[in-house]
Order: C-alpha cells, then structure tokens, then sequence
C-alpha cells in the first residue's frame, strides 16, 4: 500500500513559478531497525526509510499522466519520528511493530520524489483519485490539504476573480518588474474561508529544510496563512497564464508599447516586461491607480460594511417608519466582528487593531470606501457631505431598494451588507400551510397483514404570513398597501411582485383540497419546508385527530407502543430488543417499510425474529416471508430460526437442489420463512417476483446499495405487503446508496433518482449544503432506527460478552481440495494401523483445517502469496467472511483480535489485511521476542494512531496478555478445546474492559469443523475432560467414524 503525498515548494525568487513536490510512503519494505544508542542532538540527514525512489513512484502512479515526465528530485523534511525512524503517516497500514514508548522528536529526513512544475502540477493535483484501484494507495493529509486548497484556486478562475497587475519587486532595473494575475479574494465569504483553511495546514507543509546541509534552517519563515496565500496566488497566476494563451490578444508588432510589452507578459511563461525602468513606473502608477477603485472596499483583513436597522415594532399593519443604512468596519476572517462608523471616528491611533488583525488609516478607509460605494448607490451622496457620515436614513420602499438591487452589487464590488435579521428568513415571507385530517375520526385496525394507504387522509391548503393563516380578502388587502415591506403586529414581512404572482397562481387553481396517502402525508409532514405549491414555500402541516399522533410516533421512536415478548420465542429478549422489534411492528401494521440499523452485534437478527413469531402469534402471518441476505449468512439464519424461533417453518432456498417451479408453490403453504441468498434472487427472480409475499425482508441491505445493478433491481421489482431492511451501513460511500435502499421499501418516497439526486446529491456532497442535509434527515430519520453499543439506554442492557458463530461456505476449489484429500487419505487410513494411521488422521486433519483456512496454506505457498498478493483474494469463504466482518468493525472505528493456531495463517493475513483493509496490522507469535511482545501490547492498547487488528497466534498470544482496547475477538480457526479458546477471548474480556465484547468464532459449513463445534456445544460442560486439550483423541475413532466426522456435506 502507498500514502501519496503533495508538498507545495514556494517561490522565492523572481523567476520562479513555484513547485510541487510528490513522494510517496510504502509498506512494502523491510520492518524498521530499532536504534538502542544515544540519540543524538543535530543529525544529518538521512533516507527517509518507507519512501519510494523516484522512480518506483513513477512506475506505480505515473502512467498516464505528467508524473511519467516529472523529474526525480530531493526534498529534507523534518518529520516526527522515534527510535525506529520516521513515524508512519496514520494513513499507513503497515505490519511493522514500532517503538512507541519514545518521545516524539523532529528529525531531519532525505526523501526522494518527483517534482512537477505548478502548471502541470495543478492538473495531478485535482484530477488524481482519492483512492488508488485495489486500495493499492491512499492520498496524505497534506496531498488532501492541497488538493482542497487547489480547488479554492478553480472557484476563483471559474469566477474570473483575478486582476492583471505589474508587481515591482526589491532589486535593480527593470527586471525587478513583473506581469501577473494576482487574485482577488474579497467575496463575502472568501477571508473566513481562507483563514479556515490555513488553520487547518498540516504541519509537514512548514517543515522543508532549505539549506544544504539540512541543519534546521526550516520553511518555518512562512505561517500557514502565507504558505495559503502562496499557493493561491502562484497557481492562480500560472492557471490564467496557461489558460489565457489560446485568447491572447493580438498587437501591431511593429510598434511594441510598454502596455502592449505588460499585456503579452500576462500570458507568456516569462512574466518580464520589456520596457525602461522609467515606462515602467508610469505604467505601474497607471495600474495601481485603477486597481484603487477595485480595492476601495477595504483591505485583505478588513472591509466597508453597511447595515440595515428596521423601525421599531408596531402593532397592526403598517408600512410606515424610518429605516436607517449604517457605515461599518467589517473583519473579512470573522463577519461577526465589526465596529459601527461612530466608533471609528473615535479612534485616535492611525491603525484599527481587532483580534491581532490591523488595518492602517481606518477613517480614510471608509470615506474612501463609501466613496466609491455612491457610484454604485447614489444616496450614499447625502451622508457624504459631513466629514464624519455614520449612515443615511431610508424609507420603506428604498431600504427594500437597498436590499434587493444595491447590495448584490456592493457584494461584488467586495463590501459587507449586514441585513435585518429577518431579511430573506422564510418566516417573513408568504407562505402556505398544509392541514391534514383523517377521513375516518377512528384509528383504522389491521386484521391479517398491513394497512392499505390508498386514500386515508384529507388535505386543504391554506395561505399563511409568517405564522397566520390568511384569506384571499386579506391578501388582497395587504397588496393593496403597494409596499414590498409590510409590518404586521411588529414583523416585518417580504411582499415582492415574485411572491404576489406566485399567491395568485394559488388563488386561481381549482383544488385546495382532496386526499393523499399516508406515505405522501408523511412526506410533508416530516419534512415541510422540502415543498413547494405554486412556487410557494410550505411553512407548516398541521394534522388532527389520530393522524397528529401517527406522525408523532414516526417522528418519535421512543413514542411507539412496546409489545410484549412473543410467547413461543425461546430466551428473553432484553429492553432495546424489545424497543426494536415494537418499532418494526408499527411500521408493519400502516405498511410502511423501515431500516433496522443497529450496531453489529446487537441482535438485528433476533429482532426479527421477534417480530415474525409476534405475527404468527396474532394471525398476522398470512402468508411466507422472503428473507434475502448474503450467501455467507443463510446458514446463521436457518440456525438462529432454530435456536431463538422453533415455531417458524423455515425452508432455504439455496443450492443447485432448491425447489424451482411447481414443487416450490407447493411448498409455500407449509413455509413460514424462506431463506435465500441476493445471488439466487437474482437468479431466480422470474419466479419470486410471480408471487405476493407477506413481507421482504433484506438482511445487510447494502448489498443492494448500487440502485442500477441487476441484483438491486431484481430485488426492487419482488411484491410485498410490507419490507425491512436490516444492515449496520446504510450509507457507505455515496447518497444515492441510501436512495436505493429507501426506494426499495417505500418506492417514491425519496422521489425519482434524478430528482433525488438534484434536491439531495449534489447540494450535499459537492456543496456540503445544510440545509439540503436537514431536510434530508428529517425525511429518513424516522424510518431508520439506529442504536449503538455505546448507548446509555444500551450499555446496561447488553450481556457483557456476546458470543456468535460465523458460517462460512467453502469457495469452490477449497471445496474440491476437501473432497480430493478425505478421499485419497481414508483410503490409506483404512490400510493402515498403529502409529502409521495416528500419523495419518493427524495429517488429515491439519489438512483440513488449513484448506478450510486458505488453499495457499494448505499448498505450503504462503510466501509465495505475499509476494504476489493476486494468490489470495476470492479463494477462501473464510477469508471472505472475515474481509466482510472487519468492514463493519473498522468503519465503526473499533479494534479487533484475531486468532488463529498457525503461524503462517496468522503471516498471511498480516501481510494482506492492512493494504485490503487500508488499515494497519500487527502479529503476534511464539518467535515474537519479549520486549518486542511487550511492545506490541503497548502499541495497541496505549497509542491513539495504534493499529486496529491485532493479529496473534493462539498458543502464544492466548494467555498473559491484556489486550481490552480490543471488544471483537474473532477466532479465524477453532481449537478443538473450548477453554483454550475462551483463555485467548480474555485477552481482551477482563478487568479494564470498558465495552461490551463479540465474539466470532469462524466455522466452515459441511466440514469437520462443523461437526467438531457440535460435538463439542453438545457436551461442553464435559468438553476439557472428554475431548482434552487436542486432537489426539479423533486418532481412536474407527474408520466408518472418522469418515463420518470428515466427509464433506453440502
């Protein structure tokens, strides 16, 4: 795996054009050397120890790109490090076992990288994906960090925010004068933005060592704010240069002026302008004169800024009143913090100092600037005839004038405009109410299966101002006034010709009234503010009668009614299971689909279950449910229905011997649940989409994430009364993840994907857009639920050790290798005797376990697979598994153990996880020195940026150790011996453990690993004592019994 990193290199002298400078850390090398020595003070430096050559970097990532062209360079980098080197980026997943026990110390590094010009550095820059194919790399803090600041840089070219200037720097004659496009942020937002944003800089920008010998003459003498402003303005200066050739204006060359000379020099790579010292000069001044009016708003920390005071409250309807426009000073970083023009006039001290930032000559900065600001709203011209203007009064029709027409322009030009608070706020608009009433007063009942939604509400539409209902009589009266502002009992409220128009269209049509579904009411009534009528806005849905309190229990999970244990369900489900399943059951009864989103482990699957017998039990269950989930699960299902839910005839449908056709319609009516897997409903989804289910119901939903896949939509077009989904991810990736899941239980509900995509995709994840977020939320969060292990209400409620089997499925050639060796080795285990046959069922055995583990161990190619990783993925339903199980770990950010009896498993997997898992590793075993081990332990339990899979060898990693930072253990192979496997889960389940921990115990399905687990869960009080510590005691089993034990049942 590889950290791509992006170290900006700024110009410093004249005829530079600045730099950036790429290199790359790898975990594939060596594990680092510990230093035992005596650190010294002043080192020199030396070669960065996980860095890529220059050219390694370039064959792995620079094909195709301008990397393939970049030159191999040096950089000297000051990075923390300890006594086994540089510390890794936390980004790394690496195996190596680290000192941590060190103080962290700056250490001078030689790292070797590519470096590419700013112009074509720029293109690298925003186009190189987030994410290498495979996971083979992953971009750094600071490659992000430009990467981000690169895109500020393309909202200011695609804004043409960039002026030409002729900048004189120190030095003699006229080479000391240069031509470029210098950028221009004074937007509204722009100098919060950009003080955010160095805020946020990576400390490794800072820390390129410039001198020769690298002795901590650092990069420090820039702050992040001048390293931003650097970067802003260099490839600002580069892009419009590279961009602007093509449309380069043409001249007389005959006759080559001093402007014509600046002119060209914008847009060629050489920015001198040919010219005397003396043309120059005049030419500068000229410039600098114009660029005058388009700095008069302010400087880079501070602008004129005017605000907007409303009259004072009155009651009734009025539009009369004095409105007044103040002058202000406005920081650009922080909008909140201004000083009013009185003040200003106050200050004695030729500089305004506010939170450590200065603006020189305050007072002559705003009459400049108001100045200016009277060309773009001449009433400004009045309050400029006193020497110390503080504001200009307005009436109602101008301070809306002011508002609407100059401040946008005042915006652009760079000025501040503080509005009324009210000013644009929905509250003081037109609006429409939405009143909802049943067409039955009773609560209608459910018998067998779930409500129908067809037309149980009615609705009217009303106007509303603010938060009044309105006639059409009032209205008319209010644009009677002719005002765009109008004060009701003390509010101001918008009336602007846009709204008037839109108010009519609402008067003039037909229907105000009819009815709606349920799904619809629930669409307004989550989310009003989401809606518009006539290009009106929503503002509120009131409901009455049972519908009120309908949409209080969607919106409240904590509201719904909490039923009663099913009678015939075996154990006892605790408080927040019984929270769930209720929840599930009020959604099933108005036929509304749901997410079950609980934290693995938390017993989404019981839940379920619940919910089925809870039917069963009421005549609820009037016809079979379709359970789909992954291949991997279907047995856990059909073992958890037998464990927790006898009384639910349970059928699987999987396997090249399921029930196609006639036999499976005869089959239903004697089936309660029937279990298949998302590639079988793909396979099969003519014949399951033939029938009406009584419920679909999809376990780890995500599988149908991708909404334009065969299996999503295979599993969209399936008829049912109601659907669930369960899963611990609703959203991975992208949003459009949680749009295929919610269209499949409630199609519609989240509108067409298009739509969605245009009210919610592209405002949320290109722009962050808040509010488009909000809305969002408020329509979803009431139809998932979603309870962690962290919970207060959960907590105290769990168990604390929760113990679960994993099934997995064998992959095909693990399959055949199975076959293949029970049958070549009984056959000389039928001949033998003695020693000779112990030897042989021992082989067989160990065989076994490792085909069940992974064909490459099992073929003794363990080293070779390291080498060539393409060995390992797709050839091991265990792995598989495990691969499936630590996503939901990781992502929830929580640390696993995981066990395994051979070392060479354990060396696989810790050379393989972290680049497939982007996560790093580490292995314990029994060549594991002490202070190494003991290291380890330290590194994983006490280190923040520790690893999170811990990876160990079960007879030396099972006892002595105390590991609880760790609340999964997951045991990839069994032990024969229950204890054995419990000492090894205490690692992490002891005294410390501040978590509940799971427990997964991996089993191959139709192995002898199956029946060795249900020999022993039938005799485990006995299990030590009659099965002992191994496997000696399966060497005294007759023939017939041993092939019983191993032979393969698919």
């Amino acid at each position: 795996m590889l950290v791509i990193h992006a170290h900006w290199r700024p110009p410093r002298r004249n005829n530079e054009t600045g730099s950036l400078f790429f290199w790359a850390e790898s975990s594939d090398v060596e594990e680092p050397y510990y230093f035992k020595g005596r650190l010294p003070k002043r080192q020199p430096p030396k070669p960065h120890m996980y860095a890529l050559s220059g050219e390694e970097l370039r064959e792995r990532i620079g094909a195709g790109t301008p990397l393939a062209k970049a030159s191999v360079e040096l950089a000297k980098l000051r990075i923390p490090s300890t006594r086994t080197g540089p510390v890794p980026s936390p980004e790394l997943a690496h195996h190596w076992n680290l000192d941590t026990t060190t103080d962290l110390f700056l250490a001078p590094w030689l790292i070797e990288g590519l470096e590419l010009p700013s112009e074509t550095a720029f293109v690298v820059l925003v186009s190189l994906p987030l994410m290498g194919p495979g996971h083979s790399y992953v971009l750094s803090s600071d490659a992000l960090y430009w990467r981000k600041a690169a895109n500020f840089v393309m909202e200011i070219l695609a804004a043409q925010k960039v002026v030409p200037v002729l900048n004189a720097t120190s030095g003699q004659g006229s080479d000391r004068f240069q031509a470029v496009w210098e950028a221009v942020v004074d937007g509204e937002n722009d100098g919060a933005r950009i003080a955010r944003l160095a805020t946020a800089m990576p400390p490794v920008c800072l820390m390129e060592l410039l001198h020769p010998n690298g002795r901590y003459n650092t990069a420090m003498d820039f702050t992040p704010q001048q390293m931003l402003e650097s970067f802003i303005n260099t490839m600002s200066n580069t892009m419009m240069r590279a961009w602007g050739r093509s449309v380069m204006p043409q001249f007389d060359t005959r006759r080559d002026t001093p402007f014509q000379s600046w002119v060209k020099a914008l847009f060629l790579e050489e920015n001198k302008v040919h010219a005397s010292v003396a043309q120059l000069e005049a030419l500068q001044s000229s410039l600098n004169a114009w660029m005058r009016d388009l700095k008069a708003a302010g400087d880079d920390n501070f602008r004129v800024a005017f605000s907007i005071d409303s009259p004072s409250a009155a009651m009734g309807i009025t539009t009369e009143g004095e409105w007044q426009l103040g002058f202000n000073i406005q920081s650009r970083h922080d909008p909140s913090q201004f000083i009013t023009a009185n003040e200003v006039w106050q200050i004695s001290e030729p500089t305004l100092d506010i939170a450590g930032r200065t603006m020189d000559y305050p007072q002559e900065r705003l009459l400049a600037g108001l100045g200016y600001a009277s060309r773009l709203y001449p009433p400004l011209m009045e309050a400029l005839q006193t020497s110390q203007p503080e504001g200009v009064p307005l009436t109602t029709e101008s301070a809306y004038h002011f508002m609407r027409q100059a401040a946008p322009l005042l915006k652009q030009a760079g000025f501040g405009v503080i509005p009324p608070e009210w000013w644009d706020q929905q509250s003081a608009k037109l609006g429409i109410r939405l009143h909802l009433s049943p067409k039955n007063k009773s609560v209608p009942k459910s018998t067998a299966g779930s409500l129908s939604l067809n037309k149980l509400v009615n609705y009217r539409w009303e106007m509303s101002l603010g938060s009044m209902s309105i006639s059409r009589h009032e209205f008319e009266a209010l644009v009677a006034m002719q005002s765009p502002l109008v004060q009701v009992n003390g509010q101001w409220i918008q009336l602007d010709s846009d709204q008037i128009e839109a108010a009519n269209r609402f008067w003039e049509r037909s229907r105000h009234s009819g009815t709606m579904n349920l799904l619809e009411a629930a669409q307004f009534g989550l989310s009003p503010e989401g809606h518009n009528e006539e290009d009106l806005p929503v503002n509120e849905v009131v409901a009455d009668a049972w519908i009120e309190e309908w949409l209080s229990e969607l919106s409240h999970h904590d509201r719904v009614e909490i039923l009663q244990q099913p009678a015939s369900m075996n154990g006892k489900l605790r408080p927040y299971q019984l929270t769930g399943y209720s929840w599930m059951a009020f959604f099933q009864k108005w036929g509304l689909g749901a997410i079950l989103a609980d934290d693995m482990g938390l017993g989404k699957t019981i839940e379920t279950l619940a919910l089925l017998l809870y039917e069963k039990e009421n005549g609820i269950l009037d016809g079979p449910v379709l359970l789909v989930c992954p291949t991997s699960v279907v047995t856990n299902w059909r073992n958890e229905t037998e464990k927790f839910a006898p009384k639910l005839r349970t059928m699987m449908h999987q396997g090249p011997k399921r029930l196609k056709g006639t036999t499976f319609k005869q089959a239903l009516p004697n089936v309660d649940l029937i279990l298949t897997s998302y590639a079988v409903a793909r396979q099969d989804a003519e014949m399951l989409q033939a029938y009406e289910w009584h419920a679909v119901i999809l376990d780890e939903a995500q599988n149908i994430k991708n909404p334009n896949s065969k299996q999503s939509r295979a599993v969209r077009q399936l008829k049912a009364d109601y659907r669930l989904a369960l899963t611990g991810t609703p959203v991975e990736n992208r949003l459009s993840e949680l749009w295929s899941i919610m269209h499949f239980l409630n199609p519609g509900y989240l509108y067409s994907q298009q739509e969605f995509r245009k009210r919610f995709g592209l405002p949320i994840e290109r722009f962050g857009d808040n509010e488009a977020t909000d809305k969002l939320r408020k329509l979803v969060a009431p139809f998932i639920l979603r309870r962690l292990k962290t919970d207060p209400n959960v907590i105290t409620d769990l168990p604390e050790k929760i113990e679960m089997k994993e099934f997995c499925n064998l992959g095909e050639e693990q399959a055949a290798l199975y076959e293949a060796t029970v049958q070549n080795t009984m056959n000389q285990v039928a001949e033998s005797e003695g020693m000779a046959r112990r030897g042989l069922v021992l082989k067989l055995l160990m065989q076994l376990k490792q085909i069940c583990n992974h064909p490459v161990q099992y073929e003794h190619a363990v080293d070779q697979a390291i080498k060539n990783r393409e060995m390992i993925p797709g050839r091991s339903g265990k792995l598989k598994r495990l691969e499936e199980r630590l996503d939901l770990i990781l992502s929830a950010d929580e640390r696993v153990l995981i066990f395994t009896q051979f070392a060479s498993m354990g060396h696989l997997l810790n050379n393989y996880l972290p680049e497939r898992m982007g996560h790093t590793a580490q292995f314990l075993h029994g060549g594991t020195p002490l202070w190494q081990r003991e290291e380890m332990v330290r590194h994983f339990q006490e280190d923040a940026n520790g690893p999170k899979m811990f990876i160990l060898s079960l007879r030396a990693g099972g006892t002595g150790l105390n590991l609880t930072r760790a609340n999964h253990v997951i045991h990839f192979d069994r032990w024969w011996n229950p204890a054995v496997e419990d000492q090894a889960t205490d690692r992490a389940f002891r005294i410390g453990q501040k978590n509940n921990v799971q427990v997964h115990k991996f089993i191959s399905i139709g192995t002898l690993e199956e029946r060795i687990d249900d020999m022993i869960e039938s005799k485990k009080g006995l299990a030590e004592s009659i099965l002992g510590s191994s496997e000696q005691w399966l060497t005294e089993l007759s023939t017939e019994e041993l092939r019983a034990l191993v032979q393969l049942r698919i």
